[in-house]
């Protein structure tokens, strides 16, 4: 019996191969203890700011799996993972023509502000450089960032640091860096106040972020270029 024949509109190819992306990813779920967490947006390919066209749809393919995609109304997703085998011969599909459409990376921290302390810095700074330089293959380094410490930005410049030695409690203010910019930032926007944690500072491990209550607070990789990501 004849099976029916099936149309899509969807094609392969759309960008770079997905094994190398399954790698990255793979390491980062498995070696990243916890602290990173990949963020994908799909963007307008002349402008990054701008989402992808309506009706955007994404994929992931081979000769055996044709796996959707959903991309919410901003262009953002996430990618799953498989075995190295599964995934060498796979692709990315899109019902986009091929050159229109961008895919912006940013590696995301996990901690949340109010439960970082040293310690998650340092070990944010030590995982993440064992990560790129030791851990992922030399082609997909590329892909992560050389991470050099931790970025907070707030809607007002209000941190300290508190901790207890002995019968003691420390409370040490974090200046801001006018040389930070926050990442999120609109193109030709005023950024948010923001300070820098690098795990270099002889504070104890204990010794915890504090912010005011009610003020708006976020936390970036801080990238050895001097970028946050």
């Amino acid at each position: 019996m004849a099976l029916p024949t099936v149309q899509s509109d969807m094609k392969r190819g759309a960008s770079f191969p997905y094994k190398r992306l399954n790698e990255l990813l793979s390491k980062l779920r498995t070696e990243g203890e916890g602290l990173f967490i990949s963020r994908f947006v799909l963007t307008n390919s002349k402008d990054g700011s701008k989402p992808p066209p309506p009706g955007t749809k994404l994929a992931l393919m081979s000769d055996d799996d044709y796996i959707p995609i959903p991309v919410d109304d901003k262009g953002r997703f996430d990618l799953p993972t498989f075995s190295e085998q599964r995934a060498k011969d796979m692709d990315f599909g899109t019902n986009v023509p091929k050159g229109d459409l961008g895919v912006r990376l940013s590696i995301d921290l996990a901690t949340p502000p109010e439960m970082l302390d040293m310690a998650t810095v340092r070990r944010i700074v030590t995982v993440g450089q064992r990560l790129r330089t030791e851990l992922l293959p030399w082609y997909v380094r590329w892909m992560f960032p050389q991470i050099d410490g931790v970025i907070a930005c707030s809607d007002a410049p209000q941190w300290n640091l508190d901790w207890t030695e002995g019968a003691q409690r420390w409370r040490l203010p974090l200046p801001a860096d006018a040389q930070l910019r926050e990442p999120e930032t609109p193109k030709g926007k005023t950024s948010r106040a923001c300070t820098l944690l690098t795990g270099q500072e002889q504070w104890p491990d204990a010794a915890l972020l504090q912010t005011t209550p009610g003020i708006n607070t976020k936390l970036y990789v801080k990238l050895r270029n001097s970028r946050p990501s």
